[in-house]
Order: C-alpha cells, then sequence, then structure tokens
C-alpha cells in the first residue's frame, strides 16, 4: 500500500522526527520511547474518533518518556474493512475500529453486541468482569493476531433508523437495511428484513440512492455522517450496544514491555465509564435533533420490545456453532446479564 502525505510533511518524516523506537523493528539499546503509529477506521473528523483522539491524548500524558502514539489519518490510510489487514503487515500499530467489521473472521467479537442494553454500568461489569473480554481476546489472538485493548466509541443503543415512513415493528419487512457485519445481519433478518453490510462512510449515499432503506445505527451518526437528512422514522428502543475501540496486533503488543502495556490498557479501562455516557448523551440528544428535522419516534408495546431482544439474541447459535469452544464461555459468561 502507498503511504499517504500529512499535515506537517511526510509519513517517513513524522517517525523520523525524534530518535523513536518503532514496532517495527527489535527495540534498541538507546530507545527512550515506544512511538505505536495509530490509524482509525472512520474519517477523524467524525464524532467516534473524538474519545480515541482523547485516549491518545491521555496517553501520550501518562506515557509521556515511555510511550507516545502518533495519529497518522483515518480510513484513507487503509479502508474501514481492511485495517485488520494494514496492522498486521506493519503498516500501523493502532487503530480504531468496529468489531462487526471482522466478525468474518473473528466471530466470538460478535458478543460484545449481544450483551442486554440494560444500563452502562452493566453492560461494562458484564464485558470485564465476567471474564467475557478475557475470552474473546484469547480468541482475537488465534483467529486476527489482534488484541482489544478497550472502548472509544458506543453507539449506546443502536437502532432501526429509517429513510422510509413506517408504523410499527412490522413496517421493516422486506425493507433493505445496512448492516455492519453478520450480527447486525441476523438481527435484521429475525425481524424480516434484507441486511446490506456497508461501511459507515458509505451509507449516506447508499440512503440517498435508495440502495438501502435504512439503517441498524446509533442516532448520533445520523449526524456526524450526514444522514440526518434523509431518516423519516425511528424504532424507539434500543435493540443493542455497539461498541468500538482501539486494537492493536499482536505482532505489536507482544513486543512491549510491562509499564507500556499497563499504560496503553489502564488508560482505556479508566476512560471507558464517561466514554459510554458521552455516547447515550450524545445519543439522547441526536434523538431529539432527529425529531425536530421530521423524523418519526415509533414508540412500541411489549410485545415488540420482547421481539427486539430476541433479534438481539438471533445471532448466538452461529456463534456457537463457529466457536464451540470459546462461544460456549463466553456465552457462560454473560448468562448472567443476560
Amino acid at each position: 500500500m502507498r503511504m499517504k502525505s500529512f499535515a506537517g510533511g511526510s509519513l517517513l518524516a513524522l517517525l523520523l522526527a525524534v530518535p523513536v523506537w518503532t514496532l517495527t523493528a527489535a527495540a534498541p539499546a538507546d530507545a527512550k520511547e515506544v512511538v505505536i503509529r495509530a490509524i482509525s477506521a472512520w474519517p477523524l473528523s467524525i464524532d467516534g474518533n473524538t474519545w480515541y483522539k482523547n485516549y491518545i491524548k491521555e496517553v501520550n500524558k501518562r506515557g509521556k518518556g515511555v510511550v507516545q502514539i502518533r495519529l497518522l489519518g483515518g480510513n484513507e490510510v487503509a479502508s474501514a474493512f481492511e485495517q485488520f489487514q494494514a496492522l498486521r503487515t506493519g503498516i500501523a500499530d493502532m487503530t480504531n475500529s468496529a468489531p462487526a467489521y471482522y466478525v468474518g473472521e473473528t466471530v466470538e467479537a460478535a458478543a460484545m453486541s449481544l450483551i442486554a442494553p440494560d444500563s452502562l454500568e452493566k453492560y461494562l461489569e458484564a464485558l470485564r468482569k465476567s471474564g467475557a473480554m478475557e475470552i474473546i481476546n484469547k480468541a482475537y489472538r488465534e483467529k486476527s493476531e489482534m488484541r482489544f485493548l478497550g472502548i472509544t466509541v458506543a453507539g449506546t443503543g443502536f437502532r432501526f433508523l429509517m429513510a422510509k415512513p413506517i408504523k410499527d415493528l412490522d413496517g421493516l419487512k422486506g425493507k433493505r437495511i445496512r448492516a455492519s457485519g453478520a450480527q447486525d445481519a441476523a438481527a435484521i433478518q429475525a425481524l424480516g428484513g434484507s441486511p446490506q453490510t456497508l461501511p459507515a462512510n458509505e451509507l449516506y449515499t447508499a440512503l440517498q440512492r435508495g440502495v438501502v432503506d435504512g439503517a441498524y445505527r446509533a442516532p448520533n451518526d445520523a449526524w456526524s455522517f450526514g444522514e440526518h437528512k434523509v431518516y423519516k422514522a425511528m424504532i424507539a428502543t434500543p435493540i443493542q450496544f455497539a461498541p468500538g475501540g482501539v486494537y492493536m496486533p499482536t505482532r505489536s503488543w507482544d513486543k512491549l514491555p510491562d509499564n507500556v502495556k499497563n499504560v496503553l490498557e489502564g488508560t482505556i479501562i479508566d476512560m471507558e465509564p464517561g466514554i459510554l455516557k458521552y455516547f447515550q448523551t450524545n445519543d439522547n440528544a441526536a434523538i431529539k435533533r432527529l425529531e425536530k428535522n421530521g423524523m418519526k419516534v415509533i414508540e412500541v408495546d411489549d410485545a415488540a420490545k420482547k421481539r427486539l431482544g430476541e433479534a438481539r439474541n438471533a445471532y448466538w447459535p452461529e456463534l456457537l456453532k463457529q466457536s464451540p469452544k470459546y462461544g460456549a464461555q463466553i456465552q457462560k459468561a454473560l448468562a448472567p446479564y443476560n
């Protein structure tokens, strides 16, 4: 892949600005600090990168003299669905991305969106304290050569947002609805829709052209990506959380000394509660703005809410089929929370 140029000079000039140890080579004896080259699956201007940038700032503050992260760019460096490969081949050492994009190679990651969206606190407890995240990272290591460090972006209530008017949950039947991955697709199919897998940055154009009729989406993303102009209706009840976050390839992670690992992972775990709260607040505000923009918010009854929960869990059989060992371990760990 040909490297892009960035503000302030070329990528090569950026990396050679100070004597550092980059993770493409063995650590020199006189290395003063580790430099981690970071990218994102999305344009750097969108809100989905706000806390990724904040995380980088905090790591650089806590890790001064030990580790520094340099943000090289967004999906202009590598496309959204190719970022794991970019990390594996050494183009970068870190990305901010969505687990749903890589369920095809590490199916266990779908479990991050299968936790009941009852509360932010309960979600983090289920993910961290149950041991589920440790099991998912074992699968990531074996199948994708990746490690998930923590959450920096969170659709804290994915909902159905439609560019065509609907009256109720049955209005999803036969509609072409954007999915970000296989787990989303299973939920859409369970409710009679036709899933269409697209990266986030292509959705607005697809909605405008009628390629899709709606999306399985966080409300705030409608503003970040400009989609607020086309949505006509939204099912009020959230179906799932949809976290994204920081990944490092194990080829880079394994080279790091423990003190650097502690800064990288400890920082993000400390920040996670505030990050989830931030995106929940933004989603709630985005819904009000969408209503003022003419979108109808559709409340559903208890029977429909039950159907939404069943749709969220529709992917469990496939997860267990593809991953009988890890899938069963994750399902057992999450059982008290679901």
